[in-house]
């Protein structure tokens, strides 16, 4: 089968219909109709001459085939991305399409200053794409694993065989409690009352947030910051948090730090990027502006 440009546009809306669970989900992050998507399907699956996916009342359902095409297209995906890059290396123009991981609850630590790092990239590369993605650890090592993003910002992971881990960045986090919680009133809290506390964490952080209270009581797990702090608002739960995400809550009483200085801990960040793979120029653009404001 020789792929026309219809069949590219095609194969694209069938993998977001992929990456977004069915119909809705991609006719949001497409902006258009869920008739377009559906003639877009059909279009792919008469040219190849099989079904992609099973769709209806039981919702939507990839078929083995389906399965199968997806997973080969990431390999089209990153090579037609490369191909761009690579005529931008040649022309020494910064073009083609960047994917960008990042941890969440990011936003508010001024000293990574990522909107900042955004700017002064868009301005130099005007004719890259900039496409953001927002996850935790797990979910960005899923996606760069994948090819769906080139480079992932994230705090530290333990091993990672196959990636590159440059720190340039670090976090401050500290043990909180709301003001539903016991220990929010009480004036002199001892590490014997944080370890006898109720403590949530994170699975990727490997258990370093126990690092200075060994004997707490692990009651729940965040898959990222922003749960982990639902679960600490709750009143049932402490836990660390980083300090940049937390002074509205701190300055209207819902948030008190525990232990701090001796208790907190000292978060690495990352760049991570695949070995095999050369970095591309907008990437290496974008990371020249992240180290930059980061330092």
């Amino acid at each position: 089968m020789r792929l026309s440009a219809s069949d590219i546009r095609a194969l694209k809306v069938f993998r977001s219909v992929v990456e977004h669970g069915g119909f809705a989900g991609a006719q949001l992050a497409l902006s258009t109709s869920q008739s377009t998507i559906s003639f877009q399907i059909n279009a792919l699956e008469q040219r190849l001459g099989f079904s992609l996916c099973q769709r209806g009342r039981r919702g939507f359902e990839l078929t083995d085939r389906g399965q199968t095409v997806y997973e080969h297209s990431h390999a089209l995906v990153s090579a037609l991305s490369l191909f761009e890059q690579q005529i931008g290396e040649l022309r020494s123009h910064a073009t083609g399409l960047l994917r960008i991981g990042v941890v969440d609850a990011t936003m508010t630590d001024s000293a990574l200053g990522m909107d900042d790092v955004i700017r002064a990239f868009t301005e130099k590369a005007q004719e890259v794409e900039l496409r953001l993605t927002i996850g935790s650890p797990e979910q960005l090592i899923s996606e760069i694993s994948k090819g769906g993003i080139d480079c992932a910002i994230s705090p530290r992971m333990k091993v990672l065989p196959g990636y590159s881990q440059t720190e340039f960045h670090h976090e401050i986090h500290s043990i909180y409690c709301s003001e539903r919680h016991p220990l929010f009133s009480k004036k002199d809290v001892t590490k014997a009352d944080v370890e006898a506390a109720t403590v949530v964490v994170r699975p990727y952080a490997n258990r370093s947030e126990l690092r200075h209270i060994p004997n707490a009581k692990i009651g729940a797990y965040a898959s990222n910051v922003e749960a982990q702090a639902m679960y600490i608002l709750s009143g049932h739960f402490i836990g660390y948090l980083p300090d940049h995400m937390t002074p509205m809550l701190r300055e209207k009483d819902r948030l008190k730090a525990l232990l701090a200085p001796e208790a907190q801990l000292r978060s690495t960040f990352v760049i991570i990027l695949p070995n095999h793979k050369k970095a591309s120029l907008p990437l290496r653009m974008f990371i020249q502006e992240l180290r930059k404001r980061a330092g």
